[in-house]
């Protein structure tokens, strides 16, 4: 047996290698930049504690930082020796068999517990894992590698689930207490190195609770609860219901400040993603290939129960499906348990909280349930076995060809720009990366005109306007007082959201480059209006002295840099532009005292700066001999 199941893992690789290749020669994109290739923390040596715990906890997704995840990177960056995506993606494809066959253990388990099954329960797990193993849902799980996040989330969260189903059967066959507690630790370690790796994995108890419900209901300790008296009972349950609501309430008000600087209210991302649940099952059951895409911006916000229409139909299919399945139960629990699975695990990014609309990777663990869902519906003991494997094994044919051809689109980053434009033209997000793919091979016309399309599709959206200004500051085309206008316009007029601030930072890096010297005085303007409505940011005094620093205005940068670090004692980026203006004026007792001050807010910053100080170090006893 134990040789069938290796020979089905390496089945489970070899078919992930086959699908993903393509796509493994693909570029990083978007927050792969921000979170991986920018982060010079990441860019370890030498494999010692010191540079290791900085690694991992140099991250700025999530409260916890997700240091499991930040940790792999480093190590991907060091065993390939440069931040090669190939690597990187190939670690991903690796981690995406081991989830596989994690889901295939669970399917086994869910099945013993089950004795409603009257299927072949080897070939019910295998088609599960190798359909969800093969479906195209999950290549931005994949190739967008900083959704390995989501992966390794999903590794020790299926770990989780597994070891705590273990422990219970030992509990239930009356094995020594140890074995169940050894499981039961090994349970609680995976959960939190599935919450360091993602904060979704807080999901995790609930799937847990799920499975007691549906498969240890009567067993120990729940025959304790059965057998207390009515009234006891009934007070239990108020406990509960108060204790939920209370915690509703507080989760309500730690979620609505996110939506400051969103384009929706808590309400509306509520109602639409109602629709946008609705079309993850469209996707999971209905894979379309031109509707699969890296971003989904261009879903439209429901304002109201009838803006649009199809708001209050997606909200009563969800109301029919919960209720369906909890309503067979006792007579189908494995439908039960994959629909509710599915709902459960898009209560945190589908529901309350400020994030973006919609992205395809948070079906990584949820889609599993509708797959599982799905399978428990075939009536087995009518079906031939044979017909039934060649149903499979069809339907594993069209989902992987489907995921190869999305793989072959990754493959290189002209080519994913065009068919995520193509496939969605309404999607701003698409536009820009259509518009940077256009810039790299000097086609600056293209790059204008989906610079300016993105803008027409969300004109609220600041880093459309300065994208687009800087498009015509590359390509040397005038930009007129009036497009100007506008842009000031649209930051007086609008939030300043998560990509706003990007395209800022990335446009200040820019600036000391011939390339944008035309949009140096413009960049000024700009960050005057920012900082007019957000006078205590210290970020942006700092992005003010870098635009003044490429205008050779050096004083005025000085000051700049440092009004920066006296709003944030902490945020040490402004200390080395001051020292790098004191080294190019050759003031290098200047430099030695600034360093002082560098190495002590290096002790208290949030991103350590190690190794830029040792090169600074470096730099001063190079000018002093």
């Amino acid at each position: 047996m134990i040789i069938k199941y290796s020979l089905f893992f390496i089945a489970l690789v070899l078919v992930s290698l086959a699908l993903y290749y393509p796509g493994v020669s693909g570029p990083f994109v978007f927050d792969d930049l921000t979170s991986i290739t920018q982060n010079t923390l990441l860019q370890v040596s030498q494999l010692d504690a010191t540079s290791l715990f900085n690694a991992s906890t140099s991250g700025n997704a999530g409260p916890l930082k997700r240091p499991v995840a930040m940790l792999s990177f480093a190590l991907n960056y060091y065993f390939a020796g440069a931040y090669e995506p190939v690597a990187f993606k190939l670690t991903n494809i690796i981690i995406h068999s081991i989830n596989a066959a994690l889901l295939f253990i669970l399917c086994l388990q869910v099945l013993t517990l089950s004795p409603a099954f009257k299927g072949n329960k080897l070939l019910f797990a295998a088609a599960v894992s190798l359909i969800w193993c093969a479906h195209p849902i999950n290549l931005t799980s994949v190739l967008y590698v900083v959704q390995r996040m989501t992966a390794l989330s999903t590794l020790f969260s299926l770990s989780c689930i597994i070891l705590y189903i273990s422990a219970r059967q030992q509990q239930m066959i009356k094995q020594p207490p140890w074995r169940s507690l050894s499981l039961f630790i090994g349970s609680a370690v995976s959960l939190s190195l599935a919450l360091f790796s993602k904060e979704n994995a807080v999901l995790v108890p609930l799937l847990i609770l799920l499975i007691e419900w549906l498969f240890f209901s009567s067993k120990t300790p729940w025959r304790y609860f059965t057998a207390l008296a009515t009234s006891q009972r009934t007070l239990v349950w108020i406990c509960l219901a108060v204790a939920s609501i209370i915690f509703l309430i507080w989760a309500i008000g730690f979620a609505e400040s996110g939506f400051s600087n969103r384009p929706f209210s808590m309400y509306e991302r509520v109602l639409t993603e109602s629709r946008v649940i609705c079309f993850y099952l469209s996707l999971i059951l209905i894979p379309r290939i031109n509707a699969f895409g890296l971003f989904h911006d261009d879903i439209s916000i429901s304002t109201s129960l009838l803006t649009p229409w199809a708001t209050i139909p997606s909200i009563l299919l969800i109301t029919a499906l919960i209720t369906t399945a909890v309503h067979y139960r006792k007579k189908n629990p494995l439908f039960t348990f994959g629909i509710l699975w599915f709902f459960i695990g898009h209560l945190l990014e589908s529901t309350i909280f400020s994030l973006e609309i919609a992205h395809e990777h948070r079906n990584h663990l949820p889609s599993m349930g509708i797959i599982f869902a799905a399978a428990s519906l075939l009536p087995y003991l009518t079906l031939n076995r044979n017909k039934l494997t060649a149903s499979f094994a069809a339907i594993l044919l069209i989902l992987g060809l489907i995921t190869h051809l999305r793989a072959t689109q990754w493959s290189s980053y002209s080519s994913l720009a065009y068919h995520e434009a193509k496939h969605h033209p309404a999607s701003p997000a698409s536009q820009v990366l259509l518009s940077n793919a256009a810039f790299k091979t000097g086609q600056f016309s293209v790059a204008i005109a989906a610079n300016k399309q993105a803008m027409t599709l969300a004109p609220h959206e600041l880093a459309h306007a300065l994208n687009y200004q800087q498009s015509l500051a590359v390509a040397k085309q005038e930009i007129s007082h009036s497009t100007q206008q506008d842009t000031l316009n649209t930051i007086k007029n609008n939030k300043l959201t998560a990509f706003s601030r990007f395209t800022l930072d990335t446009i200040a890096n820019c600036l000391n480059k011939p390339a944008c010297s035309g949009i140096r005085l413009n960049y000024i303007e700009w960050i005057d209006a920012v900082i007019e409505k957000n006078p205590k940011k210290a970020y942006y005094y700092y992005l003010k002295g870098k635009a003044e620093l490429s205008l050779s205005h050096e004083l005025q940068a000085l000051n700049s840099f440092q009004y920066a670090h006296s709003l944030d004692k902490k945020f040490i980026h402004p200390l080395f532009e001051i020292a790098h203006i004191f080294l190019r004026n050759g003031q290098l007792i200047q430099v030695e005292k600034l360093l002082e001050r560098i190495e002590s807010t290096n002790q208290i910053a949030p991103f350590k700066r190690d190794k830029e100080i040792q090169q600074l170090k470096k730099v001063i006893q190079e000018m002093k001999s």
